[in-house]
């Protein structure tokens, strides 16, 4: 007799718009446990033989039946990464401070309307901001070519926040818009609108952590060698395409007579103005406008109505094509 059980399955998703290294996933699995048989199925050796490349499975743990991986799961790490460039990260550091705490994000995220009462209250628990590779020297002419990694853990997030948060903090850390700009935008009595302003692009955007509350999980070995090795062939390649990219550019700056005129990496953000591009924004802009001062998007409220309107009118429809 085939017996049922609750699972969960720790999976990595791989460059896949945003990468998540730790997706928790639950569903109902067939078990071969019996009263003769103690040993149960591999399944992350059986997934990971029908998933893509793109997708790998490093662990599963039982769990009771009714739990969810979405509702259970009682914190998670967000990492973003993006190059130092010319930004300020004392700035950065500032104004991600002011995240900290229960809030109503609403002007931090997509607004997600289809509940009928919709909550934008969330707890961040921590950000930091750190330079990877600090140890090289900050003067030096590749400065602006070290990586910088943001880390966000909280309770729960909302659609696109931490992509919104970065696009803020990114226009902090270049100095167009003030350290205070964070506070200003989590004060929804004086700000209820969201201003119109663009995502930050979701590839340096990973989901790195997820926490459960007594979950053990089991790792197949054979399974998680593969994975490492699949994911350093990854590196691999990323890291020659980067080092070819950054030998270029060190003998192109050299030819620049002019040091002044040179190209600065911060001229270009990771604020999306092109989904084909990931550095699309011109820093140097001189007709930017500040983000309070930008047209404002729907309330809440108004989005709300309008969804709330459109269902009752295809329900009103539905009724009479079914009444016909």
């Amino acid at each position: 007799m085939i017996s049922h059980m609750r699972a969960y399955i720790f999976v990595c998703f791989l460059f896949v718009g945003v990468s998540a290294f730790t997706q928790v996933i639950s569903l109902t699995v067939r078990s071969k446990i019996t009263a003769e048989c103690t040993e149960e199925l591999n399944y992350v050796h059986m997934l990971n033989g029908v998933l893509p490349n793109s997708i790998r499975c490093v662990a599963w743990a039982s769990v009771p039946d009714g739990k969810s991986a979405r509702f259970d799961c009682i914190s998670r790490s967000y990492r973003y990464y993006f190059p130092k460039a010319n930004l300020d990260l004392d700035r950065i550091r500032q104004a991600a401070a002011d995240l900290v705490g229960t809030h109503d994000f609403r002007n931090f995220c997509k607004l997600d309307i289809t509940n009928s009462e919709p909550t934008f209250i969330r707890r961040i628990d921590n950000v930091t901001v750190e330079q990877l590779n600090s140890g090289h020297d900050l003067n030096s002419k590749n400065s602006g070519y070290e990586m910088c990694e943001l880390l966000v853990h909280g309770s729960g997030f909302l659609w696109h926040q931490i992509r919104c948060v970065v696009a803020i903090l990114i226009s902090i850390g270049q100095g167009k818009e003030d350290a205070s700009l964070v506070r200003m935008l989590l004060d929804i009595e004086k700000y209820p609108c969201t201003p119109n302003y663009q995502l930050a692009s979701e590839l340096p955007l990973v989901l790195f952590d997820c926490q459960f509350d007594g979950v053990d999980w089991i790792c197949d070995q054979a399974s998680l060698r593969i994975t490492i090795c699949h994911l350093q062939r990854h590196w691999a390649s990323f890291q020659i395409r980067a080092t070819m990219t950054k030998a270029m550019l060190d003998n192109l700056e050299n030819q620049i007579s002019d040091k002044q005129q040179l190209p600065i990496l911060g001229q270009l953000s990771i604020v999306d103005t092109d989904s084909n591009s990931l550095l699309g924004y011109n820093n140097t802009r001189r007709d930017y406008q500040p983000i309070l001062t930008r047209p404002v998007r729907e309330s809440v409220e108004a989005k709300v109505e309008k969804f709330q309107n459109k269902k009752t009118k295809l329900e009103t429809t539905d009724e009479i094509n079914q009444s016909d």
